[in-house]
């Protein structure tokens, strides 16, 4: 073992707060509003990609989360269940219920008399109870269909915390997280071949509405939590400050391949990003992760993420009012300056009351390691 290793482990397990991560979710959510203004529309095949920012989104939650609950559990011996889904209600909640119900009210008023009015309706108590995800198929245009990915998310949160902690070990959760991805993972690649082509197909699409990319953070989280395994990985992880690039390179070279390797691979790979970045704190994309613009974006991306479909269509209303036509490129900066800016006033001034509720609900003895 290598001398810097534990002095590394000791770090990782002492940071209270990993720098890179707010600058992780802006690259996620800008990727997102990018692929909802203008990614379709671009001949380039990096442009097309900006969906997978949820993929990487899914990738932080997962690791995050799981370090969390194993921090909790070292220091106060048990999780609270009550204090987590206390925690998460008052991140989420406030928010998600206030823009569905803004939504309502619009498409009432603008909408309510069209096919996708009321289809919007008829869709409301899936987007009411986390379910979008599972009976809200993406049919032309589906108003509300990004939140599909948070209630993928909330399902996560409902489901991982008890069973982590009636997992009771380090170990067992490992190996139910690692045995998931993987049977995940070759699922895809073999059952198809026993399959009819549509069934094969309907196979895929059920199965890519399990998000992945939490659970190879999960594993990732379980992995580096304890001294002996961090230590092994340490050396292909984030050996030298350089490593966080390579594994955004390799990111990107799977990005540039999909479609054309397994689904499972790019999910994998934007977990050991997400590990990379957090393993050292002096790693090559630092920096650029930690300014202080990008890490404001990346404060508010919930907020962003709930917002920008609002702020696209209320860019488009006033391109059309001043007779001008935005390409791709105008339309997404339009689109997020306008996101940046609601999103950081519902942060200000709304979501902040109920974010300052948490502290009530914090393990007495855990060190908090990243508001999630």
């Amino acid at each position: 073992m290598s001398s810097l290793q534990p002095a590394a482990y000791a770090r990782f397990r002492a940071t209270s707060r990993f720098g890179c991560l707010d600058g992780l979710r802006a690259l996620s959510v800008l990727a997102v509003i990018w692929a909802h203004t203008g990614g379709g529309m671009v001949a380039l095949r990096w442009g097309q990609f900006g969906h997978h920012g949820v993929t990487l989104f899914f990738a932080i939650s997962g690791f995050l989360i799981t370090t969390l609950l194993l921090r909790e559990h070292d220091r106060c011996g048990t999780i609270d269940l009550r204090a987590f889904y206390v925690r998460r209600s008052l991140r989420i909640f406030p928010l998600y219920y206030a823009v569905l119900m803004l939504y309502v009210v619009l498409v009432f008023v603008l909408e309510r008399s069209s096919p996708v009015g009321r289809e919007f309706f008829s869709n409301l108590k899936y987007f009411a109870t986390y379910t979008s995800n599972l009976f809200v198929p993406l049919d032309g245009r589906t108003i509300f269909y990004f939140s599909w990915s948070l209630a993928a998310e909330e399902q996560f949160y409902l489901l991982w915390p008890p069973l982590l902690k009636r997992l009771g070990t380090r170990t067992r959760g490992l190996a139910v997280a690692a045995g998931i991805v993987l049977t995940l993972a070759l699922s895809e690649l073999v059952l198809p071949q026993f399959l009819h082509a549509d069934a094969a197909v309907r196979f895929q699409a059920g199965l890519h509405k399990v998000p992945l990319a939490i659970l190879a953070g999960v594993v990732a989280a379980l992995v580096l939590h304890d001294e002996r395994s961090f230590s092994r990985w340490w050396p292909w992880l984030a050996g030298s400050r350089w490593h966080s690039l390579f594994w955004m390179a390799v990111a990107a070279v799977c990005l540039q391949l999909d479609g054309q390797l397994p689904w499972s691979v790019l999910h994998i790979a934007l977990a050991l990003l997400v590990a990379a970045c957090c393993m050292r704190e002096d790693h090559a994309l630092a920096r650029a992760l930690r300014l202080a613009p990008v890490a404001y974006v990346g404060s508010i991306s919930y907020g962003l993420y709930l917002l920008h479909m609002l702020s696209k269509n209320v860019a488009l209303k006033i391109a059309d009012a001043g007779g001008l036509a935005l390409g791709p490129g105008a339309l997404f900066l339009a689109t997020t300056a306008i996101a940046i800016v609601a999103a950081g006033a519902s942060f200000r001034w709304y979501e902040s009351r109920f974010l300052a509720m948490k502290v009530r609900f914090e393990p007495r003895l855990a060190q908090s390691t990243q508001p999630a």
